[in-house]
């Protein structure tokens, strides 16, 4: 078995590793000095941290605590004359594009009817932009 790394040694010293790596993981500590050494160190800094004192619980943060006072709920008649106006826009931004998507195509003063050009949305190309090395109109084969 190759060396285990210190996260493995110290699953093996906190009993946290299964019972067939941490046999795997003894017999190496025994045949390897450097894990052995490891390991040692290990344990003496679980020792020297087990040794030091809790640090005393500080209370002053008690009295430094003052709730916020709640703020005022809005009565549903409120909340929703609140967003009256937005829901108002929108109605009418929707009302207006349908109203002008229904609209007849407009006649020119000659007399016929004057189409708009429609946006391409599905085309390889985007609007405006500029078509690479020209791939977006391949030659046609000859025959």
């Amino acid at each position: 078995m190759p060396c285990p790394r210190t996260v493995l040694l110290s699953a093996y010293m906190d009993h946290a590793c299964t019972e067939r790596r941490r046999a795997l993981i003894g017999a190496h500590v025994l045949a390897c000095p450097v894990c052995a050494a490891e390991l040692s160190a290990l344990r003496q800094l679980c020792g020297e941290l087990r040794g030091l004192q809790d640090p005393p619980l500080d209370l002053g943060i008690a009295r430094q605590y003052r709730p916020q006072p709640a703020a005022p709920r809005l009565s549903a008649w409120r909340l929703w004359l609140g967003w009256s106006p937005a829901g108002l826009a929108i109605a009418a931004a929707l009302a207006a594009g349908l109203g002008l998507g229904a609209l007849p195509p407009a006649a020119s003063p000659s007399g016929s009817v004057v189409w708009t050009a429609s946006l391409r949305v599905f085309d390889p190309v985007p609007p405006g932009g500029l078509c690479a090395a020209g791939l977006c109109n391949p030659p046609k084969e000859q025959t």
